[in-house]
């Protein structure tokens, strides 16, 4: 009797493929579903992927994933550092004309992928604004430059751990693989007080912008502007600029009635009063950073003090911090 072979499937499918999954990233993203307010359709949604790809990722059964996983685990790092850096600063980033002129200027130069600049006095709410911006768009790269992370190397060793390290191969120049790894990505990266990097470290990104065609974001106080304009090619190369100035008209009582409710939700009555004592912190140096610091101490000496009104907690902090002016 003849033998007949089995039948063979016309289209078969390809293997599943599985990856071996971050599982520091994996917990720590599970850590995060698990607080209020968060679930697999928010997370996607800030993501800017489907809660199929979420659930999948966090899926009990382990490490398999049908898609690019590198791609998602960097949205996942993403999304986690922005929000590490919004509950350290104790305050939910609210939506204001600062934040809403920001988020546009940052969206020009995203879709142009060119390189911009946003200058305003410290304390204006330029971070706080930025910090906004990544909420809804956390594959942008936030680096913020600190007088110890403002040179050319530790700006280079940084963008590495940021977004080099996949398929390092241990002998490749580092900085190769992070522009390998960006290039065509179209990922908007943001320097965060920009003002403060050295000349080397600044050049170092326009060439890396010049190599990844990555769209870029210089943000900081006035002074960048001398060290743009010091170099004629580099000032030539800035397109898009915003420059946000406090003036009296400009005080966003929206962002300080916000403060207000958030950090002295319980002042009652007294509210009101209170923020026209902040409006006045508002418009002097310091602007709406100072009416943070202010807040939270007067609700730190009303603590210690229950018969303190927050009016007169909120005068006694303005005497206890560095301030060259009185209030009315």
């Amino acid at each position: 009797m003849l033998s007949h072979p089995e039948p063979q499937e016309r289209n078969p499918q390809p293997a599943r493929q599985v990856y071996p999954h971050d599982k520091v990233l994996r917990q720590r993203l599970l850590d995060l579903r698990g607080l209020p307010g968060w679930s697999n359709n928010i997370i996607a949604k800030r993501m800017g992927v489907s809660s199929a790809q979420i659930s999948q990722y966090l899926n009990d059964a382990g490490c398999i994933y049908e898609g690019d996983i590198a791609k998602l685990e960097r949205s996942i790092n993403d999304l986690l550092d922005n929000e590490t850096r919004r509950r350290s600063s104790g305050v939910e980033t609210k939506q204001s004309l600062i934040t809403e002129e920001v988020r546009a200027h940052l969206e020009y130069m995203r879709k142009t992928t060119d390189i911009g600049v946003i200058l305003a006095e410290s304390g204006e709410g330029k971070t706080r604004a930025i910090e906004h911006y990544m909420q809804t768009h956390p594959t942008a790269i936030h680096y913020r430059t600190f007088v110890w992370s403002n040179d050319l190397a530790s700006v280079q060793n940084s963008m590495f751990e940021m977004a080099g390290r996949k398929d390092y191969d241990g002998k490749t120049k580092r900085v190769l693989c992070t522009v390998r790894n960006l290039r065509g990505s179209e990922r908007l990266i943001i320097v965060d007080d920009a003002h403060k990097l050295t000349i080397p470290a600044l050049q170092w990104w326009f060439d890396f912008h010049d190599a990844t065609l990555c769209p870029m974001c210089f943000a900081g106080t006035f002074q960048l502007l001398d060290k743009l304009s010091a170099d004629a090619q580099r000032f030539s190369r800035v397109g898009i600029h915003l420059e946000i100035a406090n003036d009296q008209s400009g005080i966003d009582r929206g962002l300080i009635t916000h403060l207000v409710q958030s950090i002295a939700p319980s002042a009652g009555a007294e509210t009101g009063e209170l923020i026209d004592l902040c409006e006045q912190v508002a418009r002097e140096h310091g602007h709406y950073r100072s009416v943070h610091k202010q807040l939270k101490l007067a609700v730190e000496l009303k603590s210690g003090k229950r018969s303190l009104s927050y009016i007169q907690a909120f005068r006694s902090a303005h005497s206890m911090l560095v301030r060259n002016y009185n209030l009315n």
